[in-house]
């Protein structure tokens, strides 16, 4: 699928700070984030993107190159260069964000509220270090990208400290700012247990995936500037539309 080059193509003026083949890398990379390029599709072969961008092969390879390495397309050898599935990199690191993770590969995720309770601590407490009488709100969240589920996540908050969390969620989209609103400025992660295992029925209708498939399990707690929990749960990723990945910075912490 070739579109007109004249609506897409990006020149020098545009991004001075760029060299000639991340220009291409971004203009490509955009094409596929927009679904000018559909996963699983085949790119336009070197020649005709050559001609496109008006570049040698060499150049072009670089690009494409870069491509690969952020996840976006993938070679196969005698056939040609392909449009990955969405498949997202999630960093587990002393601050792990969904929108960061997701921001650094110039994708955008949605995150919806599916429930609320106000519960006892009961099960959270040791997590949150709290008394198992005292209250939390537990929220069920969903996170999609390009309108694909890919994460549910159960978590629970300690009330009354951060009482109104749904509703902060709810109307902010995201739990990074709803704990910053209600004045956690900062949270860093203080513990990750990775697992797998097949998702329950609800669980795979919810990300929209067969029961047959298996699902990654982070179970974790995020404690505030002064080490105090704000956040214990668990979140369930679609394990095709996810890898885990662990940086330096998280074998430090």
């Amino acid at each position: 699928m070739l579109k007109d080059s004249a609506s897409i193509a990006v020149s020098a003026g545009d991004v001075p700070s760029l060299s000639r083949w991340e220009e291409i890398a971004t203009a490509l990379r955009d094409d596929i984030l927009q679904g000018r390029f559909a996963p699983a599709e085949r790119l336009p072969n070197e020649q005709e993107l050559a001609a496109r961008f008006g570049v040698n092969r060499h150049t072009l390879r670089q690009a494409m190159q870069a491509l690969a390495r952020q996840g976006h397309v993938h070679v196969r050898q005698g056939r040609g260069t392909f449009v990955r599935e969405l498949v997202l990199d999630y960093a587990l690191q002393r601050r792990t964000r969904l929108s960061e993770n997701l921001a650094s590969v110039g994708e955008r995720a949605k995150r919806e509220l599916l429930t609320r309770q106000m519960t006892n601590a009961g099960p959270w407490a040791a997590a949150l270090k709290v008394p198992s009488n005292s209250r939390v709100e537990v929220l069920g969240t969903r996170a999609s990208v390009r309108g694909r589920p890919v994460g549910l996540s159960t978590a629970a908050f300690p009330v009354p400290r951060l009482a109104g969390m749904a509703d902060a969620v709810a109307r902010l989209g995201s739990i990074t700012l709803a704990l910053r609103e209600l004045g956690v400025a900062d949270y860093t992660r203080s513990r990750s247990t990775v697992s797998a295992r097949l998702p329950s029925q609800t669980e795979a209708d919810a990300l929209a995936r067969p029961a047959t498939e298996p699902v990654l399990v982070v179970d974790f707690m995020n404690v505030d500037r002064a080490g105090v929990p704000v956040e214990a749960g668990t979140t369930v990723f679609a394990a095709d539309a996810v890898q885990l990945a662990v940086s330096p910075e998280g074998w430090n912490a």
